[in-house]
């Protein structure tokens, strides 16, 4: 039986826009073969207005307000903390045909900023693969390894390589450097994970320092029609925005924010 993690995976994607109006359309013309064509046609509609609605740029508008929660600082305005926190997938693992691990987003580098600007004395980064990878090490293996090419101490970074999701993370974290004596950290992940992220660790017993590393919607001076015309990339923002406030609400519910 398909344990918690990866019923968290696959169960979102049935509110995904695209994957509920594919799920519509289908109904509708089940529908329309046993002669229910005006129930087929009522789904057909409520498809396409799913799928519209998805596609707009209201989905980047919520996907902004989300994110902005915790406004990004410079690693030089940052406060200082007794660690810096890095949360995993922001690495690609050395899968085939990849021939080395590579940086998929902005959490190791600005987390190197933060470090090299001085505002921690370690780095810790928490993640291990979601699903067993046979032959391959965990993310945090990788994400070290990156970190010592840029130049950051051996001796400086921690790792831990257990933890699948974002409570594991904060469970993890914490046994590590709690025995550290480190309860103030500034915690690296993207805008739009940050605010479940800040849930978990202050859960945890950590002083947490919110210090995000990607902002995916930037606010142009002069808007253009393309900005308001429906696209794939809305639609793959609403779909990051549900999972991410799907995620918020589990948490809630099983007290883990």
């Amino acid at each position: 039986m398909p344990d918690w993690i990866t019923l968290s995976k696959v169960l979102p994607q049935l509110l995904y826009p695209f994957n509920l109006s594919l799920l519509f359309l289908l109904a509708a013309l089940l529908l329309v073969l046993f002669g229910k064509r005006w129930k087929g046609a009522f789904l057909i509609f409520l498809s396409l207005g799913i799928l519209g609605v998805g596609a707009s740029p209201l989905s980047t508008m919520l996907y902004r307000s989300h994110e902005q929660q915790y406004p990004a600082i410079s690693a030089i305005d940052s406060t200082s903390a007794g660690a810096i926190v890095v949360l995993g997938g922001d690495v690609g693992i050395p899968s085939t045909p990849r021939a080395e691990s590579q940086i998929n987003g902005n959490r190791l580098l600005h987390a190197f900023r933060l470090y090299r600007a001085g505002k921690a004395p370690m780095i810790m980064i928490a993640g291990g693969n979601v699903f067993p990878q046979e032959g391959l090490e965990a993310e945090a293996v990788y994400s070290q390894s990156i970190l010592e090419e840029m130049g950051v101490p051996r001796q400086a970074i921690l790792i831990e390589t257990k933890s699948r999701n974002t409570r594991e993370n904060g469970l993890e974290t914490r046994q590590v450097l709690g025995g550290l004596g480190v309860d103030r950290i500034l915690l690296v992940t993207s805008g739009l994970h940050m605010p479940r992220a800040v849930g978990v660790f202050e859960k945890v017993g950590f002083e947490v320092v919110a210090s995000t590393a990607t902002i995916a919607v930037v606010d142009f001076a002069q808007p253009t029609l393309l900005d308001w015309w429906p696209s794939l990339g809305n639609l793959k923002k609403a779909e990051s925005l549900i999972r991410e406030k799907i995620g918020l609400f589990v948490y809630w519910l099983r007290g883990w924010v």
